[in-house]
């Protein structure tokens, strides 16, 4: 059986995402409207990773990537995303304009204070950038502020996605 994700965070880049799950068939962009995106899931790392979080603000919209997945992709996913995060079904609208119903995970730990690290920010950016959303999104999601990872290795790592 075939389910659909809502990637609006570093697996909007396809890099990372088909790193994780290389049998994911990528649908296309998509609109989620009400929500803004957010920085503030606090990971053990220290550091801030995606959520997203209903917005009241008349232009609130998260872009993010529809990808086809199995129903064992979604458990490997699952188990990526962990129990900070709570799997929400939805439903996105295409560029296309077609609806689409979809699960998204919604950070259940959050902390305002927590900054992303640099490489977070770039599989963000990246994946942004591939699904071609428009540009003030996308420099909106560069400029957040960030910090360095002091785990040298790791960040190595991380940025060596992009070099592939």
């Amino acid at each position: 059986m075939s389910l659909y994700n809502f990637s609006f965070g570093s697996n909007m880049s396809s890099h990372r995402l088909l790193a994780r799950l290389p049998n994911a068939k990528r649908i296309g962009t998509a609109v989620l409207q009400g929500y803004e995106l957010t920085f503030d899931m606090y990971f053990k790392d220290g550091s801030g990773k995606c959520s997203i979080s209903p917005s009241d603000a008349e232009d609130a919209l998260v872009y993010g990537v529809v990808y086809q997945i199995s129903d064992a992709e979604k458990v490997i996913l699952d188990g990526i995303e962990g129990a900070g995060y709570d799997c929400v079904n939805i439903t996105v609208k295409l560029l296309s304009g077609e609806d689409v119903n979809a699960h998204c995970y919604i950070a259940n730990t959050h902390d305002s204070e927590a900054l992303p690290y640099d490489w977070y920010i770039k599989h963000v950016h990246r994946g942004a950038l591939e699904a071609g959303v428009p540009k003030a999104y996308s420099d909106a999601i560069l400029n957040r502020a960030q910090k360095s990872d002091s785990n040298l290795e790791r960040a190595e790592i991380e940025f060596a996605v992009h070099q592939k």
